[in-house]
């Protein structure tokens, strides 16, 4: 039994701790597991097709490792900064405010409001595969899942961890549907996976190779994306020094077993040929099947998947503002706990606004809604790579600077495993830097913007 203050006994100025390791666990699966394993495998066949199916699995492997590699540093973190904010918190404590400061900031108008708009549109988008609607039908009803999400979570933390959690098992249940159910029903082609490894494409010796595996993992790290949205709610969590670790490992886990598991059932359903051209691969599965019938219930579970990753990222994103506010680096108000419900009601609601106008921008400028899920999503990865980064080194800095802080939990493998993800990062930003130039140029501009705004409010 934890020994934790309940929640009316919380001092005054905290959140109350009620989320527990499965509660925890569940924000972390729910925060990765969203749209990513099925509107991302097109583009991970389509870069690398030419080498074989193991370079195709291989990247799926590697980044789950490297990711669960930056999870173990940010499990060290957050058990020795168990409260509201996450990576704003190791970032000030490692950096200073500035460095802090522009994280959030990045958080507030690209990563987190971003994801949780790209998760919207994923959602709509095959909604639309069931009712068919109207671009400014589709954008309203984006717009009203971040809205209805915000007044859940706005309403009570126990009623979006209760979301979050039907909605994870859910998805989970659905993938593993879709990797058991084509060997269940003798639809699996074990020739889809020929050739293995396709040496005359040049391997390992080429530099085309290499370029291939670079877009391939870009492609893969929104799939990933949400390993670092556990920080955020710390401060909510019970027994935070055991339980951070154990949910962080737990889930990454479970998410690289099921990211593999229908990676091999994907491509033993079709052939790799199909997938690189599709978009809809969870339903085009599930069609081969059971017809007509099966795309429709492919379309459910994946509008379960995604909507449960945006109400997850619809929890974390607020808390992070909610810490800023505490140092006095935007205004106070955002701070402020709801009275009766307990929660941070305020920050909810202005991330619902600003998610709210990402979307109808993006509805409106762009042609399709799929390309306004991937104008969202590249632009939340050119970020990430920055500051997810910046989070995992605060395990070298913290541990220089301050040596003999107490850690209840410390990094399995330092100092290589926060290596390999900085190693792996490295890469991708500089494939990113090739690859889509204007959008990571446009992401530094809006963090030097936060730099001058940061100055500006310090002299307030």
């Amino acid at each position: 039994m934890s020994d934790e203050p309940a929640a009316k006994a919380s001092p005054q100025g905290a959140l109350p701790r009620i989320l527990g390791l499965f509660d925890a666990t569940m924000i972390v699966v729910g925060s990765i597991i969203g749209s990513g394993i099925f509107l991302k495998v097109g583009n991970v066949d389509k870069a690398l097709q030419a080498y074989g199916f193991l370079p195709i699995l291989g990247v799926w492997v590697g980044v789950g490792l490297v990711t669960l590699c930056g999870s173990l540093a940010l499990a060290e973190l957050g058990a020795m900064y168990p409260h509201a904010g996450g990576p704003y918190l190791y970032l000030r404590e490692a950096y200073g405010r500035l460095p802090a400061f522009l994280w959030g900031w990045t958080e507030f108008w690209v990563v987190r409001t971003g994801s949780v708009g790209a998760l919207a549109c994923a959602t709509v988008i095959y909604f639309n595969e069931l009712v068919p609607l109207p671009v400014w039908g589709q954008a309203g009803l984006a717009v009203g899942i971040v809205l209805g999400l915000s007044a859940i979570n706005m309403f009570s933390t126990r009623w979006g961890a209760t979301v979050q959690n039907i909605a994870t098992v859910t998805k989970v249940v659905f993938l593993g549907g879709l990797i058991v159910l084509p060997y269940a029903m003798s639809q699996v082609e074990p020739a889809n996976l020929q050739p293995m490894w396709n040496d005359a494409a040049g391997g390992t010796s080429s530099l085309s190779f290499w370029k291939a595996i670079g877009v391939a993992m870009i492609a893969v790290l929104w799939p990933y994306d949400g390993w670092i949205n556990l920080g955020p709610v710390a401060e909510e969590i019970k027994e935070p020094q055991r339980n951070v670790p154990r949910a962080l490992a737990l889930g990454l886990g479970i998410v690289i077993v099921v990211y593999c598991g229908a990676i091999l059932s994907y491509h033993l359903t079709l052939t790799t040929s199909h997938l690189a051209d599709s978009a809809t691969v969870a339903a085009d599965v599930f069609q081969r099947l059971f017809g007509s019938t099966g795309a429709k219930i492919a379309a459910l579970g994946v509008m379960c998947s995604t909507f449960g990753a945006t109400n997850s990222n619809m929890i974390t994103g607020p808390r992070i503002y909610f810490a800023i506010a505490r140092d006095g680096l935007i205004p106070r108000w955002v701070q402020e706990i709801h009275p009766q419900r307990q929660t941070p009601a305020n920050a909810i609601i202005l991330q619902a606004v600003w998610t709210t106008i990402l979307v109808v921008f993006f509805y409106c400028w762009k042609d399709k809604p799929k390309d306004a899920f991937d104008g969202l999503t590249d632009s939340v990865i050119s970020a990430g790579l920055i500051f997810y980064s910046m989070a995992v080194g605060a395990v070298y800095v913290l541990r220089f600077k301050l040596p003999d802080l107490v850690r209840p939990y410390k990094t399995w493998g330092y100092p290589v495993t926060p290596a390999l993800l900085l190693i792996a990062y490295a890469g991708a930003f500089t494939s990113q830097l090739v690859e889509q130039l204007q959008q990571t140029v446009g992401v530094v501009v809006l963090i030097m913007s936060g730099i001058i705004y940061y100055f500006l409010a310090s002299r307030r």
